[in-house]
């Protein structure tokens, strides 16, 4: 274009401008300038399609990593494989939810749930029985006698005129920590110790939970954690199984 330019025009000391001298520049520059923008154009187009990709691959990842919906979690209990669910979610008021729900053997009553907030996705949470790790539901036995023999020995002081208030005996709670039961601060431990006979009303179970520390996090901000209402087991005697569910939520922010 830079020829066509030049042979237009006439040597030095020559110049003569012309109406089609003039006409025939003007096109020669104006083809130039379009050409140029072409190119930055084509330049440019691959960097916008690179950030678009980019954009949509990152937006996808924090989609995918986002939620946890219908996770399977694999365990042994009374002899069988079982197949439990784990959701894990943050809704739009910056509160995490998560949920475990397993159908399980109706008489099964000893195993611990072991979640891990902070652990990659398929090691969220862990079901431990006496098949699995004989060593932990032991010491959650051992936990579980202490406490029973340190309950009835918190007495008040009602004689006299009046309450006073002051205790005979003052025996503190057991620390798990004492009974080698030490969690994370991003880990939940919730336990279920004890017996379930073939009738309704033949229970005798012990339950709880231990750990938590990350639940915490929205008191500062007014924003307590909690958990379901509807957490426990719905039994079904007839086919001898029953539907354990546990659900917890808590701030983690927007």
């Amino acid at each position: 274009m830079f020829d066509e330019f030049f042979r237009n025009c006439p040597p030095e000391g020559e110049i003569k401008l012309s109406k089609k001298r003039i006409k025939r520049n003007i096109v020669a520059v104006r083809s130039l300038v379009e050409t140029n923008e072409s190119k930055r154009k084509f330049r440019f187009k691959p960097l916008v399609i690179a950030a678009v990709i980019t954009l949509f691959s990152t937006t996808s990842l924090v989609i995918v990593n986002a939620a946890t919906e219908g996770a399977l979690v694999k365990f042994l209990m009374g002899g069988e494989k079982i197949e439990g669910e784990f959701n894990d979610y943050v809704d739009g008021d910056g509160y995490r939810h998560v949920s475990f729900s397993a159908v399980i053997p109706i008489y099964e009553a000893n195993f611990a749930i072991i979640y891990d907030v902070d652990a990659p996705q398929g090691e969220n949470v862990r079901v431990l029985t006496d098949e699995t790790d004989r060593d932990f539901m032991d010491k959650l036995r051992r936990y579980r006698e202490a406490i029973e023999a340190t309950s009835g020995k918190l007495v008040y002081n009602t004689s006299g005129e009046g309450f006073s208030g002051r205790l005979e005996t003052v025996d503190l709670p057991p620390k798990p920590e004492d009974f080698g039961l030490v969690f994370k601060d991003s880990e939940l431990c919730i336990f279920s110790l004890g017996y379930i006979g073939e009738i309704y009303t033949d229970f005798n179970t012990f339950s709880g939970e231990l750990g938590g520390n990350f639940m915490h996090t929205g008191t500062a901000y007014g924003k307590p954690a909690g958990t379901d209402e509807k957490n426990g087991c719905s039994y079904d005697w007839e086919n001898e199984i029953k539907t354990y569910t546990h659900s917890f939520f808590y701030y983690v922010g927007k």
